[in-house]
């Protein structure tokens, strides 16, 4: 493989044990579980407040309802917490982020200074260094050009911002920029593709710092959130608010209390899987409808050696057979690399499939390395959110025109019904910093009612 052309990068800090050495020693796994015991509080049996949802948002609002010493019960439909930050073990022997991998907003996010407490490493994350298009890796002018691409894009989408617009991306965009560069300023960050969103959406994410930790991320969120009591296997089916607090139908009864937290996805409730009697205001049904969840999907490879001859946590992007996709190389030197598929392309492969998806991956390997690198990809999985019917999609992109749907869903229902989650935030969407404020924030307001 050619040497690939370099974008500039943070350097990690490297005072501790390697990232490889520490991962495949347990470190990681160790450091989590040095905290000592965990002691869990027990679930208010008179609750004054319900929260629906165990991911961050919903652990985050549970820390602050103890914090503010307000009784409450946390119920989630799956036997886990954590939502869409998942880690598994069984498919590669190793961790592997099913979702959720990035510390994104290092500045302020949460799980940064609790990773720190818990002994790991915790180091920046750098930029893209290699791109691959047209069957070659770029170099020189034709790599100048993609980024040129992508900056022209930017420059459009900042003049519409300047007149307020909330348009689509491919509106304001030169109608022939390459797909590679479309993935690049769309889909690769915001799971949704140039037609899909919203300039307003797309300027919303604060500029912070995204960084990785030793080890897998959702593992990490699970120690995080280990102390909320939580009623696994708890299904809400009907949420009842008509009269002067809320009864919440599960499918282990029905609970009642004074407020009710929903950290559901949005896709979710879209699709009434949850439903509200009275229905909701139709401002709040019109904003769950144009705050859908994207398509952003991890296709796991495990490859043996360095058939990239890169350092672990390179990116790399390709397009090329019909699509695009990130590439994320040995993350933390567990020997997994994250191809990372998206928007529109990714919604419609993984439409057909894990099948395709993996195939896809597999062409694209080959596409990259030839045959010699094709033999050493040893196994490969897809992991479609899409396909988890508590999920739904990645995370939420408002459709164009409609960026303030976000201000709209943080709105409570009479004061007893609340929605938190990377949704309804202003300047952190998509991202777990974001639902962790987030739940944290609709906590605070629900206290403030209750008591």
């Amino acid at each position: 493989m050619p040497h690939l052309p370099r974008r500039p990068l943070f350097a990690p800090n490297r005072l501790m044990p390697s990232r490889r050495a520490f991962v495949a020693s347990g470190g990681a796994v160790a450091a989590l579980g040095s905290l000592g015991p965990i002691r869990l509080a027990r679930a208010a049996t008179n609750p004054k407040v319900i929260v629906i949802g165990a991911g961050v948002a919903g652990l985050s609002a549970s820390k602050m309802l103890s914090a503010e010493g307000v009784e409450h019960v946390v119920i989630e439909a799956a036997d886990r917490i954590g939502g869409r930050a998942y880690t598994e073990s069984t498919t590669f022997g190793v961790a592997c982020d099913v979702g959720a991998h990035w510390l994104h907003n290092g500045e302020t996010n949460p799980l940064v200074p609790f990773a720190k407490r818990s002994g790991l490493e915790v180091y920046e994350a750098g930029e893209v260094e290699g791109l691959f298009a047209g069957g070659k890796w770029l170099e020189g002018e034709d790599e100048e050009e993609i980024w040129e691409e992508v900056e022209d894009a930017e420059s459009a989408i900042n003049r519409a911002l300047e007149r307020d617009r909330d348009v689509s991306l491919r509106s304001v965009i030169d109608s022939d920029t390459s797909p590679l560069a479309a993935f690049l300023v769309g889909a690769y960050e915001h799971a949704a593709s140039i037609g899909s969103l919203s300039t307003l959406d797309w300027d919303r994410q604060e500029e912070g710092t995204d960084m990785f930790h030793d080890g897998a991320l959702g593992d990490l969120v699970a120690a995080w959130g280990a102390s909320v009591p939580v009623q696994f296997g708890t299904a809400a089916t009907h949420v009842d608010w008509s009269g002067s607090g809320v009864r919440v139908q599960t499918t282990g009864g029905t609970i009642e209390a004074a407020a009710v937290i929903v950290t559901v996805p949005t896709s979710v409730l879209a699709k009434g899987a949850i439903k509200f009697g009275p229905k909701l205001p139709q401002k709040t049904e019109r904003a769950i409808s144009d705050l859908p969840l994207g398509s952003y999907n991890h296709i796991v490879l495990q490859m043996e050696g360095n058939p990239f001859e890169v350092e672990e946590d390179t990116m790399l992007c390709y397009a090329g057979n019909g699509g695009t996709a990130g590439l994320l190389v040995n993350a933390g030197g567990s020997g997994l690399t994250y191809f990372d598929v998206a928007g529109d392309f990714g919604a419609g492969l993984t439409r057909q499939g894990e099948g395709a998806m993996v195939e896809f991956a597999r062409a694209a390997v080959k596409d990259m390395l030839g045959a010699e690198g094709l033999s050493s990809l040893t196994k490969a999985k897809a992991f479609p959110w899409e396909a988890n019917a508590l999920a739904g999609g990645a995370y939420t992109a408002a459709k164009p025109g409609h960026a303030r749907a976000r201000e709209a869903l943080k709105e409570p229902v009479a004061d007893r019904v609340f929605f938190a989650g990377e949704a309804t935030s202003l300047s952190k969407p998509a991202t777990l910093d974001g639902a962790i404020a987030e739940g944290a924030r609709a906590a605070r307001v629900v206290a403030d009612e209750v008591t």
